[in-house]
C-alpha cells in the first residue's frame, strides 16, 4: 500500500502536509527525563467490541508494552453508543495513568457536536499517541450489483436505498458526503464494531460497509470486494480500485487508533506512557500487524495527537451545520 500521511484536517482533495508527522518525530525524537512506572496493572477500556481492528491491534500493542516494560494491563472492551461510553469513562478516571483508552479520532473530534447526551469536549482529555493510521474501504458482497461508486449510486437510483452497516458516527457522515456528491441513498445501522459489520455484509444482512482492514482477509478469499477506497492512494489488496475523491465522491477519512487518558495526566506519567507506547509501536510484531491489515503504523506522539484531534474538531465544527444526519 502506498501510505499517505496528510494533515489531520479531513480534507476534500488530495492536499498533503508534513506539520504532523514534524510533530511526531520532534515528540519522540528526544527521551524524556522521569521516573514513573506502572506499580500496578494498568487498566485499558477499549470503545469498541472484541474481535475488531481497534480492538486486535490494541491487544498486541499493550502485550508488546508487557514484553517491552513489564508493566501489565487489563484490557476491557466497552462497547456501546459507538465509543462514547468508554470515552466518557476515561474522562471521569482518575488522572494517575492508571486507566487509559484505546479509541478513534472521530469519537472527540466528532462526536461531542452530533448528541446533546455527549458530555465531553475534545480538549476534556489528554491525547497520548497513536498505534496507526485506518485504512478505510467502502466493501460489498462479491454478488453485489455494483462495482463502483457510480454503479451503487444507479442502483439506488434505480432500486431505493442500500443498507448500510456503520461502526461509528464519522463513517455515516463520510458515506452522506459522498452521497451528496454521486446521489446514492442508504440507510444506516449501527453496530459494535468493524468485526459485526463486516458479518453484516457478509450474512447479507446489509449491503455495504465501511471497514478498516477487517475486510482484507474477506477480500482476499473472494467473498467481499471493494467498491472504493476511502483513503487517498491505492491499495495492493484492492488493485483498480479507484478512491472515493478519484471516483467523484470528493471526500477520503483521516482517522488514527488513538490513545487518551483523563485530562491533566502527570508528566511524569504522560511521559513514560508515551515512550511505552511508541517503542510498543515501532516494534516489527506492530508493524507487521499493521502491514497485514493493510493500515498505515504511524505514532503521531502526544503533541501531534492533540493537534490532530484539534485540527479535525475544527474542520468538523465548520462542516456539520451542512449536515442532515448530524440534524
Amino acid at each position: 500500500m502506498k501510505a499517505d500521511i496528510r494533515s489531520a484536517v479531513l480534507w476534500e482533495g488530495t492536499m498533503k502536509t508534513g506539520a504532523l508527522l514534524a510533530l511526531a518525530v520532534a515528540a519522540v525524537a528526544t527521551p524524556a527525563a522521569h521516573a514513573w512506572e506502572a506499580k500496578k496493572p494498568i487498566r485499558v477500556v477499549i470503545g469498541y467490541g472484541a474481535g475488531g481492528s481497534t480492538d486486535a491491534i490494541g491487544r498486541l500493542t499493550f502485550k508488546k508494552i508487557e514484553d517491552q516494560k513489564g508493566w501489565r494491563f487489563i484490557i476491557e472492551n466497552k462497547a456501546g453508543a459507538q465509543g462514547a461510553l468508554a470515552a466518557m469513562e476515561i474522562k471521569n478516571a482518575p488522572a494517575d495513568g492508571y486507566t487509559i483508552g484505546l479509541l478513534s479520532t472521530g469519537n472527540f473530534a466528532l462526536d461531542p457536536y452530533l448528541s446533546k447526551a455527549i458530555q465531553y469536549k475534545p480538549e476534556d482529555l489528554d491525547y497520548i499517541g497513536t498505534i496507526g493510521k485506518i485504512e478505510y474501504a467502502l466493501v460489498a458482497a462479491k454478488n453485489a450489483p455494483y462495482n463502483n461508486l457510480q454503479e451503487l449510486a444507479a442502483h439506488t437510483k434505480k432500486n431505493g436505498p442500500v443498507s448500510f452497516s456503520s461502526t461509528g458516527k464519522i463513517l455515516d457522515l463520510a458515506m452522506e458526503r459522498i452521497s451528496e456528491k454521486l446521489g446514492i441513498t442508504f440507510v444506516s445501522a449501527p453496530t459494535s464494531g468493524s468485526a459485526q459489520s463486516v458479518q453484516l455484509v457478509l450474512g447479507g444482512h446489509a449491503n455495504v460497509t465501511i471497514s478498516g482492514g477487517v475486510h482484507v482477509p474477506y477480500m482476499q478469499s473472494g467473498q467481499l470486494k471493494a467498491i472504493a477506497l476511502m483513503s487517498t492512494g491505492e491499495a495492493d489488496y484492492a488493485p483498480g480500485v479507484k478512491n472515493a475523491v478519484d471516483q467523484g465522491g470528493g471526500f477520503v477519512i483521516d482517522n488514527y487508533f488513538l490513545l487518551v487518558a483523563p485530562k491533566n495526566l502527570p508528566a511524569d506519567a504522560r511521559a513514560a506512557l508515551a515512550e511505552a507506547i511508541d517503542a510498543a509501536v515501532k516494534s516489527p510484531e506492530v508493524g507487521d500487524y499493521a502491514a497485514k491489515t493493510f493500515n498505515t503504523r504511524l505514532n503521531l506522539g502526544p503533541d501531534g495527537s492533540t493537534e490532530d484531534v484539534m485540527a479535525q474538531s475544527r474542520a468538523w465544527r465548520e462542516w456539520l451545520p451542512n449536515s442532515k444526519l448530524a440534524k
